[in-house]
């Protein structure tokens, strides 16, 4: 009888200097009680004393709350159980293990922060492109960063007004594409045919005379940017001026306009090409295919 009391009593189990196996098992699960009883005292205090918004807040906290318990109750148990000093280096090295593998998303996601604010990292207001996702970055947050999601149809790229959230640890594992603020500009292609019979001189005149518009490109303001954005890259674009290439096909002349636009202007930029050349080529009596 006496020696189911001192089993059943975690006080004595505690003071005992040398514990058998099924005593360690008995003083685990005292623990493991005590634990979960502290988890719901605290979990219920905190809910009321501070009410979570909706339901994913609550979800969110309390996930946070069970790892930090975990985390806490799994490195004041060890020494409990490996109470003798010749321990030690075993406690500290399980210890450091478990934490380094319970918290192995937030630890990524720190070095993933750290690598976005690098020298080779984006910024707010640089459009990105990430495991299939692109989108103008809103947010760099400890944890996670934020995207305005952009549409996935190359033609359009306007934004979905939806936010999307990525733990800064993606950036570890996935290839991201930058288009940086500070020099967002990229090249970009407008195709258009017109018969054999027409005159093609004219309308490659015409086309040219387009891209050198100042109104339609400002090459002042690309070669700004690049100037700019040379400080701080090794940036090679080469010929930065638009340029008309001209390829005769079947069924007619195909010209490929090529000029730099910035990147969040893309879909205007052809928008107001396209205006040029229907009302240059509509003057000047040249039909499009």
């Amino acid at each position: 009888m006496e020696e189911i009391l001192r089993l059943i009593n975690p006080i004595s189990l505690l003071n005992a200097k040398e514990r058998t196996i099924t005593e360690e098992f008995i003083l685990v699960v005292y623990f493991i009680l005590t634990l979960v009883i502290v988890y719901k005292t605290f979990v219920l205090s905190f809910d009321r004393i501070s009410p979570p918004a909706d339901n994913s807040v609550r979800y969110n906290r309390r996930r946070v709350t069970r790892i930090l318990f975990v985390v806490v109750g799994a490195v004041s148990l060890l020494p409990v159980i490996f109470s003798g000093l010749s321990y030690l280096p075993t406690v500290m090295g399980l210890a450091g293990a478990g934490i380094v593998i319970s918290l192995k998303d937030i630890t990524l996601n720190y070095v993933g922060w750290l690598l976005i604010h690098g020298s080779n990292g984006f910024e707010v207001g640089d459009r990105i492109e990430i495991e299939g996702i692109k989108g103008d970055v809103v947010n760099i947050g400890i944890n996670r960063f934020t995207l305005m999601e952009l549409s996935p149809d190359p033609k359009s790229e306007q934004s979905t007004n939806r936010l999307v959230h990525l733990p800064n640890h993606t950036i570890i594992l996935h290839k991201v594409y930058v288009v940086k603020e500070k020099m967002g500009f990229v090249w970009d292609e407008f195709r258009i045919k017109i018969p054999h019979s027409a005159d093609w001189e004219t309308a490659e005149k015409l086309l040219n005379g387009i891209l050198k518009n100042g109104s339609i490109i400002d090459q002042h303001k690309i070669d700004y940017s690049v100037r700019e954005l040379s400080k701080n890259y090794l940036v090679r674009l080469g010929t930065t001026t638009p340029i008309v290439y001209m390829t005769v096909e079947e069924g007619g002349v195909l010209f490929s306009l090529r000029y730099l636009t910035h990147i969040k202007e893309k879909r205007n930029q052809k928008a107001r090409i396209s205006r040029e050349i229907l009302k240059e080529f509509g003057d000047s009596g040249i039909q499009l295919l």
